[in-house]
């Protein structure tokens, strides 16, 4: 359902993009406005498929070729109607996005790991009081957990750098939206909305205030964004978001480079 409601958003969005000159201005901003949910809607749905998802290496190559179908078809059929876009789309950042979640997941379990192993031997020859006690484990080969920390901290790193590097579509600030719903799904605190709120707000107070101190091209940041704050509204409350069919999951990775080709298509026929 919040995969639905985020498509939904995102056409409204993309419709006032490409058809700007054609619809009032007052319209237009109403359309740019509400579109702004789209993202951290997406955002809830992926990081709630990461946490369900069996097998993080098919997530990456579904986001990744879709990323690259999409961005052909963009640098193909923009230039067609004279708009030109200086970022690579949402996709390559939600790739990265998956990286860092990976390396996180690493670093954490790693560093639970390594304080279970610096405890003393009880006497029953166990490790009492602890309920943590975390393997990595790679293809068959379990990582020391130091090691696990340096992986973890290092693919940090680089997925984050390459979503600065290649300026992805919302750069680090949809990565930490990302983050936001990961650490609220993850560990499940009592008032998940609550926590959800208070992290929205501190991600977007950071990027406002970037932008204000002129802090580099990074912390680039419109106001409106701060309406993303009520994704945590719309996102945690009393019912599982249900399994997709399969059906459902290849719709949206199909659908979201499909919807460049029409929109672009009907813009030429109206023009």
């Amino acid at each position: 359902m919040i995969k639905w409601l985020a498509f939904i958003l995102m056409l409204i969005d993309h419709i006032g993009y490409f058809f700007f000159d054609f619809i009032p201005p007052v319209l237009y901003d109403l359309m740019r406005g509400v579109g702004r949910l789209a993202m951290p809607l997406f955002a809830f749905a992926f990081a709630y498929g990461f946490l369900k998802s069996k097998n993080w290496l098919k997530y990456f190559l579904r986001l990744l070729a879709t990323a690259i179908i999409t961005e052909f078809i963009i640098r193909r059929l923009f230039p067609l109607i004279h708009f030109s876009r200086n970022f690579i789309n949402i996709v390559f950042t939600f790739s990265c996005s998956l990286v860092f979640l990976i390396a996180l997941k690493i670093l954490i379990n790693s560093g639970y790991d390594l304080l279970v192993r610096m405890q003393p031997i009880q006497s029953t020859g166990m490790n009492e009081g602890l309920p943590y006690q975390f393997k990595i484990n790679l293809g068959g080969i379990e990582l020391p957990p130091i090691i696990g920390l340096i992986l973890g901290l290092l693919f940090m790193m680089i997925s984050a750098g390459l979503i600065v590097r290649y300026d992805m579509e919302y750069g680090l600030y949809g990565l930490l939206i990302i983050v936001a719903f990961y650490i609220v799904l993850e560990y499940k605190p009592k008032r998940p909305m609550l926590i959800c709120t208070i992290l929205l707000i501190l991600v977007n107070l950071i990027f406002q205030l970037g932008s204000i101190f002129k802090l580099g091209p990074i912390f680039d940041y419109n106001p409106i964004q701060w309406l993303t704050i009520t994704a945590a509204l719309i996102c945690f409350n009393e019912r599982e978001e249900k399994k997709p069919e399969r059906w459902e999951k290849y719709f949206f990775y199909l659908m979201y480079p499909a919807q460049y080709i029409i929109l672009v298509l009907l813009r030429i026929l109206l023009i």
